[in-house]
């Protein structure tokens, strides 16, 4: 009996592993090709998270089956793996891996910027969020750089979008709040130490940004122009910088950031 129990739980568990990375490494197609490899590997990675659900569940079905395990090696039943291939799909698509504990992911949770930041600080930031992904809220933090959103805030989620502007066609690989791009998140990560691509770390590569080009100390003493001059040539929805990339006004950045410096109390 146990014998039977643990050989379903292995065939569940090479299951679950197998048909997560199938579904977590589609996205790689889209990515840009310096990004596959990395892709792929971190799918599989994330994939081997599922291997206690599908274990468990493969046991099941070894305790309820009639199947004589003991001759396994010479004939193995197809329908089992199939049965517990489909139901820990089936299980783990409507409930999701985290209703288990099996997966300790907690890249949902806290979205935001970090109130760690002065208020100033704080609604420059927010300013970025707006001009560049249109809200500055919840959802900014998920934004792709044209289309649509990505969930898997493990690590930036490296895809690769084209679309038209004034006359171009222009590609890019820019997501988050801040549209970071892949070069950008393979060289912060490392240096800032980020676990992840949560909005907390997102924040730090914004702020480090800022703080490359010199405008930590403009935003603290209230020259909003003049950081946001000097921020242009990393975020091309500001102005002082040629990407021709419809840019908002000087004006309309200073009201925004002046509201949101008031909603702040700052």
């Amino acid at each position: 009996m146990l014998v039977k129990i643990f050989i379903s739980g292995l065939i569940g568990a090479a299951s679950s592993v197998a048909l997560n990375y199938g579904i977590a490494s589609v996205p790689c197609g889209l990515v840009s090709p310096d990004a596959d490899k990395i892709c792929f590997i971190r799918a599989f990675v994330n994939s081997l998270d599922n291997w206690k659900f599908g274990f468990i569940l493969g046991g099941i079905f070894g305790l309820a089956s009639g199947a004589d395990y003991h001759r396994v090696a010479s004939k193995i039943q197809p329908i089992h793996l199939s049965l517990a291939s489909v139901s820990c799909l089936g299980i783990y698509c409507l409930l999701g891996s985290q209703t288990f504990g099996f997966n300790t992911n907690s890249h949902q949770i806290n979205i935001g910027a970090n109130s760690k930041y002065s208020p100033k600080m704080q609604a420059f930031l927010a300013t970025i969020r707006w001009a560049e992904t249109g809200n500055s809220g919840r959802e900014s933090y998920r934004k792709l750089v044209f289309n649509g959103t990505f969930n898997d805030l493990s690590a930036h989620p490296l895809i690769k979008q084209c679309a038209p502007i004034n006359g171009r066609q222009i590609c890019s690989t820019a997501a988050g709040a801040y549209q970071m791009l892949n070069k950008s998140w393979w060289d912060l990560q490392p240096k800032l130490k980020l676990p992840d691509f949560s909005p907390q770390s997102q924040d730090r590569m914004a702020v480090e940004y800022i703080r490359r080009n010199n405008a930590i100390a403009d935003i603290e003493s209230g020259n909003f122009a003049k950081a946001a001059c000097k921020v242009g040539k990393i975020w091309a929805s500001f102005p002082c910088n040629s990407y021709n990339q419809n840019p908002k006004s000087m004006e309309k950045l200073n009201n925004y950031y002046q509201q949101q410096l008031l909603t702040l109390g700052g």
